[in-house]
């Protein structure tokens, strides 16, 4: 048969064909691609967001968008302090500062007292993260932008001179390296609860009666609703804005997992802690949906008028944290001081660390695994002043203290910062 005599195809069935042929191969990649999803669902986000083409793709179409709406343009890393001779071993760990404060309305700047202060520490090695909260109302030195040197909350940082004081502050007294901080208010911590869908806590009557009482006040600060609870026990599901009241209780007893008790302040800054535990769990088995819920939240795109999360990071170095964020074990979450006292200074309830220094080196200890921890020069100054001025010593953490942590109330009629 000669050539000429074969049966010519059509040009419109060579493209019908060509056109299968490559869905066959898309629908081939796909499979092969969902199931590598269900099976190691972080591996493959991990894969791709160190993918440069993907990188590449999001810093066309996302990074502006977050450049606007989350990262702080103004934060200014040179005005950073950290303490000479600080140890070698720091130099494994990531350490970043985690501020919450209750903003009231749509305002979101530094005329406001951090009220949640945590250093989330990240193991670079292993990817282990330990937290530390600091009590708000631990006095510590703080130098404000005009070089003022006041002592006082640490709370106070924040509102003297925003993310760069509260840095510094954290820096000079505890010894630490910390340049990058995120801060969320109210309505932040509340949207992304809720794209979570919501947490499951343990509840006691105690903590019921107080959640009910703190969500009047949350309604009207951020302009939300929810319903007052009704029950309590194992496993009461709370919504966004009922588990941020919830974070909000420092009267009652907190009963940690682990069996620990946790009263007043120390109680509620062990629940903060509690449901960053709980979020991390749900984030980390988070579908995309929800994934894509909490990135509307966090860039504002519901609202004209109101920011609700901030931070120093860079929209590659957020990129660069996520095989962090997915793989992380949360190894650690302890309060400091470890060991204090609450004396009453200038008609304000104060915590007071019984010895700086020490509790400096107990905080080395716990975050960072070294054993014997020499404060440096600064923090020995600082922790004399506070031992001179308040006449609270060292005392020592009793090693066989593990069943209870007593707090304060953290309350005075005359403390300024106190929002109740």
């Amino acid at each position: 048969m000669k050539k000429s005599d074969e049966k010519k195809i059509p040009a419109w069935k060579k493209l019908v064909l060509t056109l299968e042929s490559i869905v066959v191969v898309i629908y081939v990649v796909m499979t092969v691609l969902f199931v590598w999803f269900k099976q190691d669902r972080n591996g493959f986000i991990t894969y791709f967001s160190a993918n440069p083409i993907v990188r590449m793709y999001l810093n066309k179409t996302t990074k502006a968008d977050y450049e606007e709406k989350v990262q702080d343009m103004d934060y200014d890393k040179d005005k950073v302090v950290v303490n000479e001779g600080l140890s070698e071993n720091m130099e494994t760990y990531r350490n970043i500062a985690l501020f919450g404060i209750d903003s009231r309305g749509s305002e979101f700047d530094d005329s406001a007292h951090s009220d949640t202060i945590i250093v989330l520490s990240i193991n670079n090695k292993t990817k282990e993260v330990r937290m530390a909260s600091i009590y708000r109302d631990t006095m510590l030195k703080i130098i404000d932008d005009d070089g003022d040197v006041s002592y006082t909350k640490c709370n106070a940082a924040f509102f003297k001179g925003g993310p760069e004081c509260a840095v510094n502050m954290l820096n000079t007294n505890l010894d630490l390296d910390i340049t990058d901080y995120v801060v969320v208010n109210f309505n932040g911590l509340a949207n992304i609860i809720d794209a979570l869908g919501g947490i499951e806590v343990n509840l006691t009557p105690e903590e019921q009666f107080y959640v009910n009482g703190y969500l009047t006040e949350t309604r009207l600060i951020t302009g939300m609703d929810a319903p007052d609870l009704t029950t309590n026990g194992e496993n009461v599901h709370l919504s966004g804005l009922q588990a941020t009241a919830y974070c909000r209780i420092r009267y009652v007893a907190f009963y940690d997992d682990d069996g620990t008790v946790y009263n007043n302040d120390m109680g509620r800054t062990a629940r903060q802690r509690s449901v960053i535990k709980k979020l991390v769990e749900k984030a980390k088995g988070a579908g995309a949906a929800q994934m894509i819920s909490i990135a509307k939240t966090i860039f504002n795109y519901n609202t004209e008028d109101e920011k609700v999360i901030g931070t120093s990071l860079s929209f590659n170095e957020v990129l660069d944290l996520i095989p962090y964020l997915l793989e992380f074990s949360l190894s650690g979450s302890e309060g400091f001081p470890f060991t204090c006292d609450t004396p009453t200074i200038n008609g304000a309830s104060m915590v007071v660390a019984e010895g700086l220094s020490y509790n400096v080196t107990k905080l080395h200890e716990y975050l960072f695994d070294e054993k014997n921890y020499e404060p440096s020069y600064t923090v020995e100054e600082v922790s004399d002043y506070l031992e001179t001025y308040t006449g609270v010593p060292t005392v020592k953490l009793p090693e066989d203290r593990k069943d209870e942590k007593n707090g304060y109330s953290g309350y005075s009629d005359e403390d300024e910062y106190n929002e109740e």
